[in-house]
This record gives structure tokens, C-alpha cells and sequence, in this order.
């Protein structure tokens, strides 16, 4: 199955650019989520790739296809760009069932009866539905219509899967069943796969590639784990989940590498940089769970690792998260979030904030 490239989509309405020069690449058979807020262009960019939006300018190819090209006027028929596309209500129609859903794609490209047959077959059976052929829409749970509007998308053997939003109507632990049953699916089926979400645990869990986007604009492209850990402006830092920012002036260590002096903290904060910050202003990036706790308890305390006790530190609040602990606290004059596996004992604890937790970020 061959690449989808997406090469500088432009969408002003009126005074607002809706999309800013989007341009990305989907390698073949990988999946790439669109991840950001609503309103900031994702679902659009998603929609002009299936045919169903037109931009203002820019490329949409599909391997050696043209799919749209702007300037050359040319603009394919989303029928005949052979894509399939799950939508967020899953639009199904109440009044056929399931095998009638599903054969539908396959009805409007005029396929024989017997290979509507076995198509509807072999999709049923690959969304482990077979046995609901003959039930309607309103008979089925929410994840059930969910894999039916991903049966209906997969019938006609498209070259790429296009996703939005599928799991919004779906409770958290459907969810969460549902994001590691397509993710299989899409691996055993090696399908290219373009989807859409502003959950940031779907696109971290699900994706090869993650594309942020704001305002119209992919702000940062690259790995889940890059993306995650390398943030590379407040936005994203904040989007992806919780984080501590911390500011203040660089210099250079004595044994090489970069410490970052802020005012109100203790001590020097370690960090890496590609390019040397010179005496200037930074601000480094630093997830709750990468600070490193010491004292009573802590069960993850840089003492047991041999490492200096870091900085001495205050609890000013505790919230059980189920799986882990959240803690407010106060070191020095700043204040940090931390996140631990296991519930810290009663009074004070050191924290250590070491080089590779800190990312530099811009604001």
C-alpha cells in the first residue's frame, strides 16, 4: 500500500486560516494521528484527504494517485479515491442491518452479488461481528457500532483507513478495549492509517507518528515517545499531559553540559542542549513522573540509587490517582508536581531533577 503525502494545505474562512500550511507524509502501512484541540484544523485536514473538503491550496497524493492539486484544478471524487473513513457518529443506516451497512460501499461500486457476499463475509468475521449480520443498528452496543462502521470502511479493500474520532461515543474501559483492538487490526491488516483525536493517551498508545496540531498548524511531528518526552513549545508540553516548567538563566557546567539557575530553587537544574543557550533566559520542561523522590517510602529515592539526596522538599497536597500518586509540592519558593508508583510516608522528601528529564522549550 503506498504512502500518503500531504504537501502545504492552506483553508482561509474569511479572516481565519483554518489550515496553515499542513504538510506531512504517512509511510506505507503505518498509522499517524492527527492530535489537538477542537477547532484546531485536524478534522478538516482529515476530511480533505477522503474527498469530503476542498482546500484552497496545496497537494494530496496517494502513492503515484493525485487525489487534489490546487493549481492544476484537479480535485478526485471522494468515491473514486478508494479510501475508507470511519466517522465520529459512525453514520450508519437505522433502517438496514448490519450485512446491508456494510455491503453498501460495495453496492454503490456496482461489485457482483457473490463478491458482496464474501466481502461482507470476511469483514463481519474480521471485526468478530459474523453472527449480527441480520441485526439492526439499534440492536447493537456502542463498540458494535463502532466495528460495524469499521466493517462498512474496510469492505472494498481501500489503500488507507481514515479515523475520526471513532471512540468519542464510547465509555472510558470500551475505549480503552476498543483503541487495543484496532491497533491489532491495523497491524495484522498493515493498512495506512490516518487518525484523528484530541485524547492524548489514544494518540500516545495507538500511533507511530503523532502530528500536533494548533490554530491551523502542526506544531510538532514525531514518535510518540519524541513528541512526549522533547515537547518543543509550552503548548505541546501542556497538551500531551502534566508538566513542570521551570525558568531561568543558563550556563555552562564545569564538567560540560548546561545548568539552569531559577530563581526561588535550591541548586543548579542539569539539562541538555543541542545548541548552546549562551546567558540567556530558558525554560526546561520536566514531567511529573521524571522527578526523581527521596524519603520516607518513596520506594523510587535517588539515595538507593547512589545519587545525591537532590533538594529538600515540602508535601502540600496528596491526590490517589488509582494506579499512582499525585503530589503538590513546594521546594524552596517553587512549586512541583510529582508523580510516584507508590504513596510517599509522612514528612519532608528530596527531589532530584536530573539532565535527562529536562527538555529546553520555547514559549
Amino acid at each position: 500500500m503506498p504512502e500518503l503525502s500531504v504537501r502545504h494545505l492552506t483553508q482561509t474562512l474569511g479572516s481565519t486560516r483554518i489550515l496553515d500550511d499542513v504538510d506531512f507524509t504517512v509511510a506505507d502501512g503505518t498509522f499517524t494521528t492527527l492530535l489537538g484541540p477542537s477547532g484546531c484544523g485536524k478534522t478538516t485536514s482529515l476530511m480533505a484527504i477522503a474527498g469530503f473538503h476542498t482546500p484552497d491550496g496545496g497537494t494530496i497524493h496517494h502513492g503515484d494517485r493525485v487525489l487534489f492539486d490546487a493549481a492544476a484544478g484537479h480535485d478526485l471524487p471522494a468515491e473514486r479515491r478508494a479510501l475508507g473513513v470511519v466517522f465520529q457518529s459512525y453514520a450508519l443506516f437505522p433502517h438496514m442491518t448490519v450485512g446491508q451497512n456494510v455491503a453498501y460501499p460495495l453496492r454503490l461500486r456496482r461489485a457482483g452479488k457473490q463478491e458482496i457476499q464474501h466481502r461482507v463475509r470476511t469483514v463481519l468475521e474480521l471485526v468478530e461481528l459474523a453472527d449480527r449480520a441480520d441485526a439492526h443498528p439499534h440492536q447493537l452496543s456502542g463498540g458494535q457500532q463502532q466495528r460495524v462502521a469499521l466493517a462498512r470502511a474496510l469492505s472494498h479493500a481501500p489503500t488507507a483507513l481514515l479515523l475520526d474520532e471513532p471512540f468519542s461515543n464510547l465509555d472510558a474501559k470500551l475505549r480503552e478495549r476498543a483503541r487495543d483492538w484496532l491497533t491489532d487490526l491495523q497491524r495484522d491488516l498493515g493498512i495506512t492509517t490516518v487518525f484523528v483525536t484530541h485524547d492524548q493517551t489514544e494518540a500516545l498508545a495507538m500511533s507511530d507518528q503523532i502530528l500536533v496540531m494548533h490554530q491551523g498548524r502542526i506544531v510538532r511531528a514525531g514518535t510518540p515517545s519524541d513528541v512526549y518526552h522533547h515537547p518543543g513549545t509550552r503548548f505541546v508540553a501542556e497538551f500531551l499531559g502534566r508538566c513542570n516548567f521551570l525558568t531561568g538563566t543558563a550556563r555552562k557546567a564545569a564538567g560540560g553540559g548546561w545548568q539552569l539557575d531559577v530563581p526561588g530553587l535550591p541548586g543548579t537544574v542539569p539539562f541538555r542542549a543541542d545548541a548552546p543557550p549562551g546567558d540567556e533566559t530558558v525554560t526546561l520542561a520536566v514531567r511529573p513522573e521524571a522527578l526523581v523522590i527521596a524519603g520516607p517510602e518513596a520506594g523510587n529515592g535517588a539515595e538507593s540509587a547512589g545519587e545525591p539526596a537532590g533538594r529538600p522538599a515540602k508535601i502540600t497536597h496528596e491526590t490517589f490517582l488509582g494506579d499512582r500518586y499525585l503530589y503538590s509540592l513546594a521546594v524552596g519558593q517553587v512549586a512541583l508536581t510529582a508523580l510516584t508508583p507508590h504513596r510517599l510516608g509522612e514528612g519532608d522528601v528530596h527531589v532530584t531533577v536530573t539532565e535527562d528529564a529536562a527538555s529546553v522549550i520555547v514559549d
